[in-house]
């Protein structure tokens, strides 16, 4: 399936081309691209997701030979026809793969992008600026240093951070170049494990598997902080969305953004403060 045949079909399921009604609305992150549309973590499903004004969440690896891959899994099984662990496999060995023809026969041939492939795409996609969340699997040798000059080469510092990594493997991050955004990540609602979090100079985001409260958030604008709360695989809860909203929480990286976006332009307003 062609990119233009898949995004016309995505805007044909979609009410309106635009995803957030209001400027106030979170930024809605599509889990690994348009999960319901196109096989995960692979171009068509990245190119639908920017096409419609969707940021996108990836997730990346490194090669043997030290190319940067996007692909979710330790190894390739689940998603593609081989087997192997990633970090195991040349980008040749893995270039050979079907990606797609476990999701369709539509998208047979599909291939596991480069992490370039995926930059390039948005760059040349997107009709005003998507967030990247680039989500960090498993940390090998100079993969920092090979992403950052990856996000120099397509000037994507204002759009993407690296969330997963370790505070070391952050570190790094910084050292080759201080305005690569990074992330810590908070599974626990104590509102002091929140606050210390704030204040630490490695987290210019914070990843949550909780909704902060409004005074929270408050707080994290005041530092220059963002939020992103990161739902369950596959989780479709409007209620937990809402709730988000109204407490002004920067994204949702949800594998219905779609469905989320034509809740909300159906549905009531954001609470007042």
């Amino acid at each position: 399936m062609s990119f233009n045949m898949l995004i016309l079909m995505c805007v044909i399921a979609a009410p309106e081309p635009e995803m957030n009604e209001l400027p106030e609305d979170p930024i809605l992150l599509a889990h690994r691209g348009l999960v319901q549309h196109a096989p995960e973590n692979t171009l068509p499903s990245f190119a639908a997701a920017v096409a419609l004004g969707l940021s996108i969440e990836l997730d990346v690896y490194q090669t043997r030979d030290e190319h940067l891959v996007v692909i979710h899994d330790k190894t390739v099984d689940r998603t593609t026809n081989g087997t192997g662990e990633v970090s195991e496999m040349t980008l040749a060995e893995i270039r050979k793969l079907d990606a797609g023809s476990w999701f369709d026969q539509r998208f047979a041939g599909e291939k596991v992008p480069t992490l370039e492939e995926v930059f390039k795409l948005t760059r040349e996609h997107q009709r005003t600026p998507v967030t990247i969340a680039l989500n960090m699997k498993v940390i090998s040798p100079g993969i920092e240093q090979n992403i950052v000059r990856l996000v120099e080469k397509y000037e994507l510092f204002d759009q993407l951070f690296a969330f997963g990594q370790s505070s070391d493997s952050s570190h790094r991050f910084k050292q080759t170049n201080s305005k690569l955004r990074t992330t810590v990540y908070l599974n626990d609602s104590e509102a002091d494990q929140f606050t210390a979090a704030l204040g630490d100079p490695l987290a210019d985001c914070l990843w949550v598997r909780f909704i902060p409260s409004a005074e929270a958030m408050e707080r994290a604008r005041q530092l220059g902080k963002q939020v992103w709360l990161a739902l369950h695989i596959g989780e479709h809860r409007p209620d937990i969305w809402d709730e988000a909203r109204a407490n002004k929480i920067d994204g949702i990286c949800t594998d219905w953004p779609l469905v989320c976006s034509r809740h909300w332009r159906l549905g009531a307003k954001p609470k007042a403060d």
